[in-house]
């Protein structure tokens, strides 16, 4: 059984290339996918695993770049190598600039996009495992109250000096029942210390390093 951590998808249009390259690389210990455009792998994809994409540039419909935008926008931790038979250098540029391995004039050989495949793994995993830790982290989140969300804000903006009795009155509740959500947000968020919390906020793109309302001093 092969490791899906070997997982390779072609995006090519050309039946040809697409047949060849799943050979050659099917002989080598990868498990390859292939496709005959962005569109049908748009379709198919679920990056439960890591892996890389080996992609042609100039395809009808959706065209290598333009899918490059679309895993980008989707947030999908896919390393891409591009290979083109009609690659220029303001496009390999544009590719590289925006996360792309590498990018492959065909023809080339094979062992050069096995290297590049082998080195791309590595940024495979480490993508892949960080888009679990941060789906992980957002699940938690979205386990919270509305109430919950509002003491967690408050927590992580200006940490250093946030006070439950500080919270209490922004809130206009009791510093027990702030108490009683802090404890929760903790337990639901699985953070261990505020730090931890506040770099889980960080993912989850509702921390802030500016304190929210009115800091005013409770005695």
């Amino acid at each position: 059984m092969q490791s899906p951590e070997k997982a390779v998808y072609i995006v090519d249009d050309d039946k040809a290339v697409r047949k060849a390259l799943t050979r050659s690389l099917e002989q080598r210990g990868f498990v390859v996918s292939s496709y005959a455009s962005a569109e049908a792998f748009l379709t198919s994809y679920r990056h439960e695993a890591p892996g890389c994409l080996v992609l042609d540039v100039r395809m009808p419909g959706i065209n290598g770049l333009e899918l490059q935008n679309i895993l980008a926008e989707k947030q999908i931790p896919l390393p891409i190598i591009f290979i083109t038979g009609h690659g220029d250098i303001p496009m390999s540029v544009t590719a590289i600039q925006k996360g792309a391995i590498d990018f492959l004039e065909k023809p080339y050989p094979v062992e050069m996009l096995v290297e590049r495949l082998e080195a791309a793994f590595a940024a495979a995993v480490k993508l892949h495992d960080s888009a679990k830790h941060a789906s992980e982290i957002q699940g938690y989140y979205e386990l919270l109250t509305p109430r919950e969300k509002d003491v967690m804000t408050r927590l992580v903006a200006g940490a250093a000096d946030t006070s439950n009795k500080v919270i209490a009155k922004e809130l206009d509740i009791s510093h027990r029942t702030v108490d009683d959500h802090r404890a929760r947000v903790m337990a639901k968020m699985q953070a261990r210390s505020l730090a931890d919390l506040v770099d889980m906020a960080k993912t989850c793109g509702v921390y802030s390093a500016e304190p929210i309302g009115v800091k005013a001093e409770v005695s």
